[in-house]
């Protein structure tokens, strides 16, 4: 046995350094079919010596190793039911979870009466979220074994996702004939009572676990939030002052009062309760964003609040984090301090380009060694970017909207997003060349033929810059891409309209694209002019002013353009002196160039 022994511990550390776990899809071993066959004493040796070596590698967490022990441990002798259990085990070690749930099932297979084997299947499951064969399994395993601690929980956890309240309080009312009710068991039950709806029930419940445990103080302050639910304040409150009494300083008490405050609508005392919590130290930084990102859907009351909102995010501010600083940049653009939210937006993404592990994460994503801890920061840092672009290009700061383009792309994945708003800023700075060649990069750097939105704005973009390059047929061409992507795209189907009456070209098409438009936002002043221009353009120009006059109704007093527009048709209709007083309009209305100033003088002159 000696020899036989060294030989298997030379075979196996020749080996073991390039043991690993199996390639994802790789042949897991399978019991073989039929009844039970005897193996040699040679075999069943070297079972045993690999069964052991496995169940070591596994202690001290080698699972590739424990992986390949066990794995030759199932060749000596393919019906060893504990290899199979313990492979299982080495898979899910490293998450593999399908594997580990075959394997399981395998060891279950082979002896079904062992309810370890149940259990561990049922948990396999669970993890793997087939939830339904967890169920079945962890049901089994209670059946067979109603002492097993464990499985009950488990499966009340599968409950709770399943929505099986009536099951659960059942199996909870199960267990208490058999082994009393405990305090877990009372916690677990006004749970599921209170999501069954009987809320009243739930009280008795955590009123028991007050009797039973008369100084804790969670089961009052839950008292108090059960209370608080069935609207009945008064109770509500008498629970807190209790649980008041047995600590008024604990951060779940100041949490709790806080929700009652603000339950029963007392804002100034809610307020004051949130400043006082954010103050201590006991309050998580998750938390605290938690509260802020609630009070972001209710804009009224932070601006009645300003100054104590202020204080609350200078301390929430006091541990960086990016999710914080989006946060309060949002806030600040709401309470309408845009330059301020610009400029904490800039060094947050600053500080993102500079941030290593964040860095590591955006361009890894999952198989970053850093993902679990900064994937929520690296999504912050993402939805900070876009507000950041959504600002500059409300304020039209347009080179600097360029300049931070540039350095999204230099630092994110997604460089077709960076390269798109390059191009909007050229564009507006009339740089159409720069333009053009950053809405091709983006074009270039988008992999995702299913984003049909990007693509719809992209190809909408192309045909903008193309018909101001005079490059006709190309801006056609986009257009139609973009309408092929969707159809009822009436903006873009407006501006297609309106760059084919300019160029005084495919005017049947154009008036035909207008109308739908129109037909769908009979409301829209801009789609009224571009329908009532192309027109125009055709020569009906008493047909023309009647459309102008309603867009001019609708909105468009305003706007030079139009005015313009309106003032064209009346000159071609004679109305000479009626197009001199839109025109002087235009003026008025900042729309005033060289071509204007040439067509008053000649109205004038007439």
């Amino acid at each position: 046995m000696n020899g036989l022994k060294s030989i298997f511990f030379l075979t196996f550390f020749a080996f073991s350094t390039s043991a690993a776990l199996g390639a994802k899809g790789a042949k897991l071993p399978v019991p073989p079919s039929g009844k039970r066959k005897a193996v040699s004493e040679r075999k069943r040796m070297e079972q045993i010596y690999f069964f052991s070596e496995g169940k070591k590698r596994l202690f001290y967490g080698d699972a590739s190793g424990a992986a390949y022990c066990f794995d030759r441990a199932i060749k000596s002798d393919p019906y060893c039911d504990a290899c199979y259990y313990e492979l299982s085990n080495a898979y899910a070690m490293t998450n593999q979870l399908p594997e580990a749930v075959q394997l399981a099932r395998s060891a279950y297979a082979l002896d079904s009466g062992n309810v370890w084997y149940v259990l561990r299947l049922a948990q396999f499951c669970a993890r793997s979220g087939n939830s339904l064969d967890a169920q079945h399994f962890f049901e089994k395993a209670i059946a067979e074994n109603p002492q097993i601690t464990e499985a009950y929980y488990s499966l009340l956890a599968v409950y709770d996702s399943r929505g099986l309240y009536d099951k659960a309080v059942r199996l909870l009312m199960q267990r208490r004939q058999s082994f009393g009710a405990d305090e877990m068991n009372r916690l677990s039950m006004q749970n599921f009572l209170f999501k069954q709806g009987k809320v009243n029930e739930a009280i008795d419940e955590v009123q028991q676990l007050i009797h039973l445990y008369p100084s804790e103080q969670q089961y009052r302050l839950l008292l108090a939030e059960l209370y608080g639910e069935v609207k009945a304040d008064s109770l509500a409150l008498g629970a807190l002052m209790e649980a008041k009494r047995l600590d008024s300083t604990s951060y779940e008490y100041l949490a709790s009062l806080s929700d009652y405050y603000r339950q029963t609508s007392n804002f100034d005392k809610y307020f004051n309760s949130l400043l006082q919590l954010f103050s201590g130290k006991e309050m998580p930084a998750l938390r605290k964003q938690q509260v802020l990102a609630f009070l972001r859907q209710f804009p009224s009351i932070e601006r009645n609040y300003i100054s104590t909102m202020d204080s609350l995010y200078v301390l929430a501010r006091a541990t960086y984090s990016y999710r914080q600083e989006e946060l309060f940049a949002a806030y600040l653009v709401q309470t309408d301090r845009i330059d301020r939210a610009i400029g904490v937006l800039k060094l947050m993404t600053l500080r993102g380009e500079n941030d290593s592990h964040l860095c590591d994460v955006l361009q890894n994503g999952q198989k970053s060694q850093y993902f679990p801890t900064h994937a929520g920061e690296s999504l912050a840092l993402y939805s900070a970017w876009q507000l950041y672009f959504d600002l500059l290009l409300f304020r039209q700061e347009w080179a600097l909207l360029e300049h931070e383009a540039d350095r999204y792309v230099s630092t994110l994945p997604d460089k077709h997003k960076g390269f798109y708003v390059k191009g909007l800023s050229c564009f507006q700075q009339k740089n159409y060349d720069g333009a053009l060649s950053a809405f091709l990069q983006a074009q270039k750097s988008h992999t995702m033929p299913t984003d049909t939105a990007f693509l719809l704005q992209l190809y909408s973009s192309l045909g903008d810059v193309y018909f101001y390059l005079k490059s006709h047929a190309k801006s056609d061409k986009y257009f139609d891409m973009a309408l092929r992507l969707d159809a009822s795209s009436y903006s873009i189907m407006n501006n297609y309209a309106y760059y084919l009456s300019l160029s005084n070209r495919k005017l049947k098409k154009a008036l035909k694209m207008s109308l739908v438009a129109i037909n769908a936002e009979p409301e829209n002043p801009v789609y009224l002019d571009t329908y009532a221009w192309i027109l125009y353009c055709m020569g009906k120009y008493d047909d023309s002013k009647q459309i102008f006059r309603q867009a001019l109704v609708k909105g468009g007093d305003k706007e030079p353009v139009m005015l313009e527009h309106y003032g064209d048709v009346l000159y071609k209709l004679k109305e000479y002196s009626n197009a001199l007083i839109y025109w002087q309009r235009v003026v008025e209305n900042g729309g005033d160039s060289p071509e204007l100033r040439e067509k008053i003088n000649k109205a004038k002159s007439l």
